[in-house]
């Protein structure tokens, strides 16, 4: 399971912690957001590329999703969304990363009671990205976020309908927000989950605490991990380093249990 640690951080991290980087190497899951796009020219994410594939690191990105809205009623929201991923596909050709994460952007007060309106357009959006994903050969995978069970990641990758979609299971976003339990997920999606996002919580707020310091039981998601999705990537989201240093240390804890699989 080591192996398939990675951690997550801004793309600019590749620039500004190049000392922690090069100590470490971590594998990266680049966080991309709209910004990123806007006001940095494709020299740098070119270099950033550069310099993780001379160290030897594997890559995945996090795509865009604040304001953003793939399954849009307002087909200019649903448009700035659409290229947004286009985008960062375009700069996934410089890094080959092994996946690439999305949020649906699905709201259950706004789109549940129009949910069929909601597919259709969501269908727009990702026939096209996966499209091209499919020509450059990268992985997508959705992201549970607020929903309460697993209806929207399903009907994704029924839309999708490529081999190159898969899921993103976050199990802090399960901890607050799902209503079924989280082995009913990695039931249904088996070694469709791509990926694994581990932070922790309380159950109250989405609050990216260290694993092992909130109320998720992580002996319980390795065990289905190991079942269900052994090849997985598994995520560490941290929001600072003290967060991602107290992570590792407990992470790597919980898999001395696991040793004979490492």
């Amino acid at each position: 399971m080591t192996e398939n640690l990675f951690i997550s951080v801004p793309i600019e991290y590749v620039e500004t912690e190049k000392e922690l980087i090069e100590k470490y190497r971590f594998n990266l899951e680049l966080k991309i957001f709209s910004y990123h796009l806007d006001e940095l020219r494709l020299n740098y994410f070119s270099d950033a590329a550069e310099f993780v594939k001379d160290l030897g690191i594997r890559v995945t990105f996090h795509a865009p999703f604040v304001d953003l809205s793939p399954g849009g009623f307002d087909e200019k929201v649903r448009k700035v969304s659409e290229e947004r991923f286009m985008e960062v596909l375009d700069y996934a050709v410089l890094f080959n990363p092994e996946n690439i994460v999305v949020h649906p952007g699905f709201n259950e007060i706004i789109h549940g009671q129009f949910f069929d309106i909601w597919k259709e357009r969501s269908e727009i959006t990702w026939k096209k990205v996966f499209k091209y994903a499919e020509n450059i050969n990268v992985k997508i995978s959705f992201e549970n976020i607020f929903e309460h069970d697993a209806r929207v990641l399903e009907t994704l990758l029924g839309l999708a309908d490529s081999e190159l979609a898969g899921i993103c299971i976050d199990v802090g976003h399960h901890n607050v927000f799902s209503k079924k339990p989280l082995v009913e997920y990695f039931e249904k999606f088996g070694e469709k989950i791509f990926e694994v996002h581990l932070h922790d919580n309380n159950g109250d707020f989405d609050w990216h605490k260290a694993v092992g310091e909130g109320s998720i039981n992580f002996y319980q998601v390795f065990d289905f991990v190991k079942k269900y999705c052994p090849n997985t990537i598994l995520t560490l989201e941290p929001h600072d380093k003290e967060t991602l240093f107290k992570s590792l240390k407990n992470v790597t804890e919980i898999l001395e249990h696991y040793k004979e699989d490492i």
